[in-house]
């Protein structure tokens, strides 16, 4: 017994585990702070936008709608990349005033001659797309290039005779230098991205009212292969997806935070800094904080998503967030030894940084790991639950079904943004969620694994593609 408390420590102890418990429980109802925030000040403010409305904001200001290219790295994504190519030459503008510029590797010819195959490489179907177009009407140019398998990855940079690791900056840095001379803006989309229709007036509409050089991030939804996933990475793609809607509005007031894909970056502001760092696991965060840092141009969210695939499986799942958490520290790393920025700028960042990752990391690692520990005490008789009344533990246990009841709700939220699928497996595919605390447990894994690898000092050191679904050709 506690002498102070006149408690038994089996009692302290579950009170312990009830101060966690409600702890977690409240960082979780932040999410609702976060879906009135987002409402409010984007969701809500969605401008309705037109073709004519964009030319005539251009008469306005003297200016002309502007022209935008659209980049799309691309290897080994036959089985997506014609999707995507027809997607995105449907979105809504003057189809004069976009092109699309697909980046393959030449490394995925050079490997179907190695294995002697006849299989068609993402080379052959973008190239069949262009021939296709050529005949076509109200379509943008398609273009393609091939990233030599010696190129250096720097922006303009050039070949040295001997093969380089691929990367997406390297092939972005690359795709770069095929942009029209006309265009103001740069847009970067993965390979099986789905955007808005309109996404490309409200970057147009955005800028003709701000003409500056900016950087404009929008969300990204991984829930189109919903009902190709398995249990664990279908809670994430749920998760990630309403935390892009509603909580990266939040983030990105504290980091520059750039996603790779639904993004937009002014033309000039890219030549400026000089493009992508071809070494980074994270390509796209790097280049937010060395915007910001060089600029001081900050990213913008902007409430237009597009849809795209998570992992299916947890292996492909772990290896992408490991390769995410890791390019996180790589970037902390980068920006704490670079001391040509100005600390008033850089301090800060590397705070947030630290906070927003090796932080939350740890913090989301033992909202899993406490419950587990508190279930052995229990199992083995070291809580004592008397020490509150019946009513209160029921409700405590009950606050459980509000974890079910709003992962539910984020399922139906997305619902119609998931491939189709027969009935059945729609059902079975939401029955899966039950397994929410299973899957939440594994969630955090890979960046807590990215903290263990960093300390150890074998942490990733090479960019690894992420494997697609394949989808049903359109």
């Amino acid at each position: 017994m506690d002498w102070e408390t006149g408690l038994e420590w089996a009692q302290i102890l579950y009170l312990v585990g009830v101060g966690f418990y409600l702890l977690f429980f409240g960082l979780f109802v932040r999410y609702f702070f976060w879906r009135w925030h987002a409402n409010k000040h984007f969701w809500n403010k969605r401008p309705q936008l037109s073709v004519a409305k964009v030319e005539a904001l251009a008469r306005e200001k003297g200016l002309e709608v502007p022209f935008i290219s659209i980049l799309v790295p691309a290897r080994n994504e036959a089985e997506v990349i014609a999707n995507t190519i027809e997607h995105l030459a449907s979105l809504e503008y003057p189809k004069d005033r976009y092109e699309i510029i697909v980046i393959t590797d030449e490394k995925e010819l050079l490997a179907r001659q190695e294995a002697g195959t006849d299989e068609p490489t993402t080379q052959d179907v973008v190239e069949a797309k262009i021939r296709e177009f050529s005949g076509r009407a109200h379509v943008p140019r398609l273009k393609h290039c091939t990233v030599p398998y010696d190129f250096d990855g720097r922006y303009r940079g050039f070949c040295v005779g001997r093969s380089v690791p691929s990367t997406k900056g390297r092939a972005l840095n690359y795709g770069l230098s095929a942009v029209d001379e006309r265009t103001v803006i740069c847009g970067f989309y993965d390979a099986e991205s789905h955007p808005e229709e309109k996404v490309l007036l409200y970057i147009a509409w955005s800028y003709l009212q701000d003409p500056r050089e900016r950087i404009w991030q929008g969300p990204v939804f991984q829930v189109r292969n919903f009902f190709q996933l398995g249990f664990i990475t279908k809670v994430a793609a749920l998760y990630q997806a309403i935390s892009h809607k509603w909580y990266m509005p939040i983030l990105m007031k504290r980091l520059p935070f750039v996603g790779g894909t639904n993004l937009f970056v002014g033309r000039r502001l890219l030549e400026r800094i000089g493009g992508y760092d071809h070494r980074a696991l994270t390509e796209d965060l790097e280049l937010g904080v060395r915007a910001y840092l060089e600029t001081g141009v900050w990213a913008e969210y902007f409430p237009f998503y597009s849809t795209e695939q998570t992992p299916s499986t947890f292996y492909a799942f772990y290896r992408q967030r490991l390769r995410w958490g890791s390019g996180h520290l790589q970037v902390c790393d980068k920006f704490r030894l670079a001391y040509h920025y100005d600390w008033e700028r850089r301090g800060p960042l590397l705070y947030n940084l630290f906070w927003k990752g090796q932080g939350e990391w740890t913090l989301y690692q033992s909202a899993v790991m406490i419950p587990l520990i508190f279930l052995y005490l229990g199992i083995n008789g070291y809580l004592d639950a008397s020490v509150l009344p019946f009513a209160v533990r029921k409700g405590l246990q009950c606050i459980v079904l509000v974890y079910y009841a709003f992962t539910f709700c984020v399922f139906f939220h997305f619902r119609r943004l998931m491939a189709p699928v027969p009935w059945y497996e729609q059902i079975l595919g939401a029955l899966q969620l039950l397994a929410l605390p299973i899957a939440s447990f594994f969630l955090p894994l890979p960046y807590t694994a990215a903290s263990v690898m960093k300390l150890l000092n074998r942490q990733p050191q090479v960019w690894v593609k992420t494997p697609r679904t394949k989808e049903a050709t359109h």
